[in-house]
């Protein structure tokens, strides 16, 4: 038999922490399996005390952790207790940023990047594939070429891989590995515009505008070169990619029905529909919100008083923007919590550049995608968050402490 000794198991969760990075683009399954297995070694290893003492001056951690414990509270008036624990349970994946948080080596954080890069190329392949007609996978389709996730979240996972290959691109010296970022870079852009995902679409020029400010000193010239880069790749896909053009025009002609017809139920629509609905019912309970399970109990009620026309309220379970929804759901005091989770991520501190910039368009991506989706109640938003977060607080750590 093999020793199995505790002072190797930051080893081996450090090898584990690679392969939940390569997996979360590709594999549910292997996600859940990977998690098991960081918590069950985390917890075997002990040392409690040091964990205890990072844990406890880590802000991000706080806020989090007051959050959920804010979440645990609302049971006491959430209409049905059983689905209130089962939609807590869903944070699970969170204690992944406790594990990585505390565990991550310095040695090996090149390779969480580089695992989750080499991922999202097969990711990618795949996606190509699909779209060309070379091969099916699941539901996807010529339209949603998006093999393992959702259009929209696999939109925003494109765009945050894309900033990761520009940064490498700006730092790299070697040729090789420059010409490598530049083309997989350009061809995660196309594969962008190729699929339905508007929302990655969106911060992908936010993305640009945000790397370049950050990267060059000369603002104008820094304006100069993002506008290049995103008038030229919008003209480019609208101008080749079938699927970019088409859902341009449903957004357009959802927009027109909301102005003329004042109609919601286009493209777009619902989600404005929606947006509206939540705020009031958060207005109407701006402390505790109604508790979970029941922001869509009265939405139609809420709804029936505009004169707009929509669709039955009761088939969407959320609000479509996780900022509102958690203010409907768990009042003032939830969405607060909620965004000192955000002030904290987007205030760590880095030694290194890259790092720096990264944590920061990673916030800003996952906000903005927030706006759009449910993203903390949904897997691999969830997964996401927890990676990239307890990646970035990691590297922090270490950073300070040399």
């Amino acid at each position: 038999m093999i020793e199995f000794k505790k002072k190797d198991i930051n080893r081996y969760l450090n090898y584990l922490i690679i392969a939940y990075a390569f997996s979360f683009p590709i594999s549910k399954a292997a996600v859940n399996v990977i998690e098991v297995l960081l918590l069950l070694l985390w917890v075997y290893q002990g040392n409690w005390k040091d964990k205890f003492e990072l844990l406890k001056s880590n802000k991000f951690i706080i806020f989090l952790l007051m959050f959920i414990l804010w979440n645990i509270v609302s049971i006491v008036w959430a209409a049905d207790t059983i689905f209130a624990l089962k939609y807590i349970g869903k944070y699970h994946h969170f204690l992944m940023i406790l594990v990585i948080y505390t565990s991550l080596e310095k040695k090996y954080i090149s390779y969480v990047f580089s695992a989750f890069i080499g991922s999202m190329l097969i990711s990618e392949l795949m996606s190509y594939g699909i779209y060309f007609n070379l091969f099916t996978y699941g539901r996807a389709t010529h339209e949603f070429p998006t093999p393992f996730m959702h259009h929209i979240t696999y939109s925003v996972v494109l765009v945050f891989t894309s900033t990761i290959l520009l940064t490498n691109f700006l730092k790299e010296t070697r040729l090789k590995y420059k010409i490598f970022d530049i083309v997989f870079f350009t061809t995660i852009v196309i594969n962008l515009f190729i699929n339905g995902g508007r929302t990655g679409q969106v911060i992908f020029i936010v993305l640009m505008f945000v790397v370049s400010f950050m990267y060059i000193k000369h603002k104008l010239k820094a304006i100069l070169i993002a506008s290049s880069i995103v008038i030229t790749t919008f003209f480019l896909a609208y101008s080749f990619s079938s699927n970019f053009p088409s859902r341009v025009h449903q957004f357009e002609k959802g927009i027109s029905k909301i102005i003329h017809d004042n109609d919601y139920t286009g493209q777009g629509g619902m989600r404005a529909a929606l947006w509206i609905v939540g705020t009031e019912v958060f207005m109407d309970n701006p402390i505790n919100g109604v508790g979970i399970g029941n922001v869509m109990k009265d939405a139609n009620y809420y709804a029936s008083q505009h004169s707009f026309k929509t669709k039955d309220m009761n088939f969407f379970a959320d609000y479509h923007n996780v900022f509102i929804n958690i203010a409907a759901q768990l009042g003032l005091i939830g969405l607060v919590l909620l965004l000192l989770i955000f002030y904290a991520l987007i205030k760590l501190k880095f030694k290194t550049k890259q790092y720096k910039v990264l944590n920061t368009t990673f916030v800003i991506s996952f906000m903005l995608f927030s706006c759009t989706h449910n993203t903390i109640h949904l897997m691999f938003p969830m997964v996401f968050f927890a990676l990239f977060s307890g990646v970035f607080n990691a590297v922090s750590r270490i950073e300070m402490q040399t």
